[in-house]
Parts: C-alpha cells; structure tokens; sequence
C-alpha cells in the first residue's frame, strides 16, 4: 500500500470487494486489466484482453461492467470509474489490492 488509507477510501475497498466477488472470471480479469492501466485505448484494450488474457468478447465484457460502474468509456478508451481513482493512486496495482481486500475483516 502506497499511502494510508482515510475513512472513505476503506468505506470504498468494502464496496469493490462486495463487487468483485460477484464479477464473473471474464469480468474480473478486464476489471485487472483496467485497474493497473488507468485508462487505455479501445484498440489495445480489445487486443490485449483478447490475445493475453484470452477473453472470447472484451467489449461485451466491458459494456456489462460500465453497467456495474467500474469503468467508464471516453473518446476511443476504456477508463477506471472516477470515483475508483484516488484508491488506485493509493493502494497501486490490481495484486496489491487483492491483498488488501483480503486483509480486511
């Protein structure tokens, strides 16, 4: 963990673990995916999350999580949900935050 975390921020972590922990494996590794880049754009978005992590239709996939709120589309990219980025900035990479979220109670 980078920085400590304020009241809000685990208010937050209690939300995202509530969340993660009914996304399906496809959601989950674009959500990772997503999380460690912040913000990408929708051509390398569609062919990493096909050819790496073999997810069969990203943008499917996408489009079920922006329902979910977890990231969002701009102008040709994908993007971590606004209010999900000053807990990225703080707690890092998707593996610290799984650590994390399994620390708490």
């Amino acid at each position: 963990m980078r920085r400590r975390l304020s009241e809000e921020d685990i208010k937050v972590l209690y939300k995202l673990r509530e969340m993660i922990s009914r996304f399906s494996s496809e959601e989950l590794k674009v959500f990772a995916y997503v999380w460690d880049n912040i913000s990408v754009g929708e051509l390398l978005f569609e062919r990493d999350l096909y050819t790496i992590y073999k997810v069969s239709k990203p943008i499917l996939v996408a489009r079920r999580l922006r329902e979910k709120g977890v990231i969002e589309r701009g102008e040709g990219c994908y993007n971590l949900a606004k209010w999900l980025r000053k807990l990225r900035k703080k707690v890092g990479s998707f593996g610290e935050l799984r650590a994390l979220l399994d620390k708490l109670p």
